[in-house]
């Protein structure tokens, strides 16, 4: 009889390149129904996942899962699994439809934008219909009408759900309890990620209030051992013969006599237990310490363009493949424009930014959609390749955007999340006076978002942002480039931003 639960016991898992775990004594069960799994980018998610689909195997302790067990990636590299089964099945058509797959979509994947890559593969997973089903981050590069979609398709999957995802409203709907990783640890909670995000929050309350505590009382402590040092001190001054005239003798009698009293010696002792105290709680000051409780939050420091105008597009079209194309009318960036690039999945808003980046004169920081895995490697290696100074400027950076750069060198090939932090952290050294980001949230944790939004709100130089998040760019645009699509074709227009 196939399992209908999944257990970790005592799990451990180490990539064979690093020295430290990526997870350890990772201890849960989960039953039928859908589990969110959520932390910050780096904090093991998808190595989780590998572990319960099976794709990895634990260095110790032992993983008990049903055979039929399917991982669903979030990289959009390759074409899904079990496509064949999906389009060739006579009864999959009313799935298809639900998720706006066209029959064609399979023989043009180079073609896809990430977002329809996204639904293929997640309705490939879906159909496939696993005892387990792993899938990570299948609202990414999504719509939000899309993201309604994959939702619903999601609701109609009957197994065990491991569902990775920084989407709160999803993994709201969907799961009956989370799994909360920090530091290569976890905590499962009952219910959506906000109950247990509330549920988080007054615990790490009480660890502050526990710490607070603790300081206070080390302060007292110290304060107290100091006062019985000088005691002691004085005492010792006070005990010496040293400064006494060999003749003396009525001198030294009395400081002998002071010594076999033994007060003295009580204040010593007194002194070494406090001072024991004192060092006892400073150890578990240590050992409470929170690592979540760095300095967070960067500066966008880009240079405001002295000239009139960054670019001019002229009207025209570009081809978006397989016969279709794009048209716009003349587009202009000027030095102070917050620009928000707005259209469905397929419109060709990915393809129009790739058009515009050779027309900028100065390089802008820019944030692709997606890179791929070779990408992501290239940009790793070039970030620990860099000069010490340099290098310390950029991890400093990465850290102030949410993630511990110690955990960059935990795994054979750092999170979405975290590439995708290395690609603005280098930017920010830059101070450049454009930035261009083709949906900047996708892969970033909650914190991240927040983190990144309130940089982009105090940069003084001009913003285009491609995003489906309507909140994001509501916060951070004055102005929207909309593509709408008909008959195939898209065409952009230019109007004030109104989301």
């Amino acid at each position: 009889m196939a399992a209908s639960f999944l257990t970790f016991n005592s799990v451990e898992f180490t990539y064979p390149s690093q020295i430290n775990p990526a997870l350890r004594d990772i201890n849960f069960e989960v039953t039928q129904g859908w589990t969110g799994v959520t932390g910050e980018n780096g904090a093991g998610k998808s190595t989780l996942l590998l572990l319960a689909a099976g794709r990895l195997q634990p260095d110790a302790g032992n993983i008990r899962r049903p055979k039929d067990s399917l991982y669903c990636p979030q990289h959009t590299d390759d074409m899904p699994e079990y496509w064949e089964e999906l389009f060739f099945a006579g009864d999959a058509g009313r799935l298809l439809d639900r998720l706006g797959i066209e029959a064609d979509w399979p023989y043009r994947w180079e073609t896809l934008s990430c977002g329809e890559r996204k639904r293929l593969q997640t309705a490939a997973a879906i159909w496939r219909n696993p005892a387990l089903l792993a899938i990570d981050e299948p609202t990414n590069h999504l719509d939000a009408e899309t993201r309604a979609l994959v939702r619903e398709a999601l609701k109609s999957y009957r197994g065990i759900g491991l569902l990775v995802s920084h989407d709160r409203t999803l993994l709201d709907e969907l799961c009956g309890n989370c799994l909360f990783l920090r530091d290569g640890a976890v905590t499962l909670r009952p219910g959506g990620v906000s109950q247990g995000r509330v549920e988080e929050e007054r615990e790490r309350a009480e660890q502050r209030d526990a710490r607070k505590k603790l300081h206070d009382e080390g302060a007292r402590l110290t304060a107290e051992a100091d006062r019985r040092r000088r005691v002691v001190e004085s005492s010792a001054n006070r005990l010496s013969k040293r400064r006494l005239d060999p003749k003396d003798h009525d001198g030294r009698g009395k400081i002998n006599l002071a010594r076999l009293s033994g007060k003295d010696t009580a204040a010593a002792n007194l002194y070494k237990r406090m001072k024991n105290r004192t060092e006892k709680v400073e150890t578990a000051l240590g050992e409470a310490a929170n690592p979540h409780d760095r300095k967070r939050g960067v500066t966008l420091t880009g240079e405001r363009a002295r000239r009139d105008r960054i670019f001019l597009l002229e009207a025209g079209s570009i081809p978006l493949g397989d016969g279709r194309s794009l048209s716009f009318p003349e587009l202009t960036v000027r030095p102070d424009d917050r620009i928000a690039l707005t259209g469905p999945n397929g419109a060709g808003k990915s393809t129009l930014i790739r058009h515009i980046l050779p027309l900028v004169p100065a390089p802008p920081l820019y944030l692709p959609q997606e890179l791929s895995a070779e990408e992501s490697r290239r940009v790793l290696e070039a970030a620990l390749t860099e000069e010490e100074t340099v290098r310390g400027a950029l991890l400093s950076r990465f850290s102030r955007l949410g993630s511990d750069p110690r955990l960059l060198f935990r795994s054979a090939m750092p999170s979405p999340g975290e590439i995708r932090k290395l690609v603005i952290a280098r930017g920010l050294l830059s101070k450049p006076s454009l930035v261009i980001m083709d949906e900047p949230v996708n892969h970033l944790d909650m914190n991240s978002v927040e983190l990144l939004e309130a940089a982009l709100a105090g940069y003084a130089g001009a913003l285009l942002l491609v995003s489906h998040d309507e909140l994001f760019l509501t916060r951070l645009t004055a102005k929207e480039w909309r593509i709408s699509t008909e008959g195939g074709d898209s065409s952009l227009t230019v109007e004030a931003a109104g989301f």
